[in-house]
């Protein structure tokens, strides 16, 4: 099967660069490194120039479209990134598209996928996405092209259940599923460290007013006695200016310590090392950052809105709160914990994801919901390619990349 994907921060990943690529840019890698496993072929449609930026790999085929910089603004996404999208998926030949992430992108692969006549699948990319509270933060034009997308998807892949719940309820005869994230724990992980051997209460995320980066400061200056390592740098757009005010204030307190981007490869060195991980985001889907601090054997302390289906509620993997005083009354609890206990917790979180969380088995429950559809849909008489003058079928060219 050719499973086509879209997405513009999976290079900057590939990379090593210093760029908050998102949650999604690292599941897509777990999930196009289990596609080869299994015997598919993966393909990204993402901006010009990708492959020369990320030089050799061999994750997927890196299907290049549109220059970012070029056309005219408000005008460019029908003159050219729609026909650039359009002409790059044809080219590949895929089997089933896949897009995550509200934005106008939803629709325009949706639509895309209609005059290709493949299936269309989005993925849910947080809560927001499901329950409506979207349109607080998407234009006019995205929340058009997001609802005509998710109407025209031919399945809607969910992070938990409370986004299956709302999707149901909106679209009651639509395939939808829970697809829960995956996290890869590889062989040479060591025997958890001992508590004695932690120092530091660890924050990961971009800088970003969802991630609530204000309540963290509140709980650090309330907290004296406990060292904070945070991770993660500023976007370089759309920064809120109480973001930029509670970074500027973290930086002033004597027990926070910034360490920056972090690579991919440091972050279980960064997450094993410390005492637990700290979450004060106001959502999430199902936290990235949560399940690698699971499988570097590091217990999570966060907000019950942000527990994906309550996993550490009910598998005993740290402290769940409901309030900022009660997320600081967890986090003076998980720090007090004696040692014996931490390192009881610590080998709890390890079991649980290599248990539920494993990259092949993620793989393996995407395939299930996927490979079913690449045999129903028929064709559609509806064919870009007429706009252009050009054959209607999506199978007129060779594959671009690898065969």
């Amino acid at each position: 099967m050719r499973v086509l994907f879209v997405d513009g921060s999976l290079p900057h990943l590939l990379k090593g660069a210093k760029y908050p690529a998102g949650g999604w840019a690292i599941q897509l890698r777990q999930v196009l490194i289990g596609l080869t496993a299994a015997g598919h072929h993966g393909g990204v449609l993402t901006w010009k120039g990708a492959n020369a930026y990320v030089g050799p790999q061999s994750v997927c085929d890196l299907v290049e479209t549109y220059d970012p910089q070029r056309g005219i603004r408000k005008l460019r996404l029908l003159y050219y990134f729609l026909p650039s999208l359009y002409f790059a998926a044809r080219a590949w030949r895929p089997d089933i598209i896949i897009q995550s992430g509200a934005a106008v992108e939803t629709g325009s692969m949706a639509l895309i996928a209609r005059c290709l006549g493949v299936p269309f699948v989005h993925r849910l990319s947080s809560d927001k996405d499901a329950d409506g509270r979207y349109a607080q933060r998407l234009g006019p034009r995205s929340r058009m092209g997001f609802r005509y997308g998710l109407k025209r998807a031919q399945l809607v892949l969910c992070q938990n259940s409370y986004q299956l719940r709302h999707i149901n309820e909106q679209y009651p005869v639509k395939p939808a599923g829970i697809l829960h994230n995956c996290v890869h724990i590889p062989p040479s992980y060591s025997i958890p460290r001992q508590r004695v051997e932690r120092s530091y209460v660890a924050w990961v995320g971009n800088f970003r007013r969802p991630k609530n980066m204000p309540l963290l400061y509140h709980i650090a200056s309330r907290s004296p006695e406990i060292a904070f390592r945070i991770a993660g740098i500023l976007p370089e757009h759309d920064t809120d200016s109480s973001v930029l005010e509670a970074v500027e204030k973290l930086h002033k307190l004597q027990n926070v310590t910034f360490a920056g981007y972090l690579q991919p490869e440091s972050m279980p060195e960064f997450l094993g090392s410390a005492i637990a991980l700290l979450c004060t985001s106001d959502f999430e889907g199902f936290s990235n950052v949560v399940l690698e601090a699971l499988a570097a054997a590091t217990p999570v302390v966060l907000r019950a809105p942000v527990d994906p289906d309550e996993i550490v509620a009910n598998h005993g993997l740290g402290f769940v709160a409901r309030d900022e005083q009660e997320l600081k009354d967890a986090l003076d609890r998980m720090y007090r914990l004696d040692a014996a206990a931490h390192e009881q917790l610590a080998l709890r979180c390890r079991r649980y994801v290599e248990q539920h969380h494993a990259a092949e088995d993620m793989v393996g429950r995407l395939l299930s919901f996927v490979e079913p559809l690449s045999r129903k849909l028929t064709p559609s008489s509806f064919h870009m390619g007429k706009w252009y003058g050009l054959p209607a079928t999506c199978r007129t060219h060779e594959p671009a990349g690898k065969p």
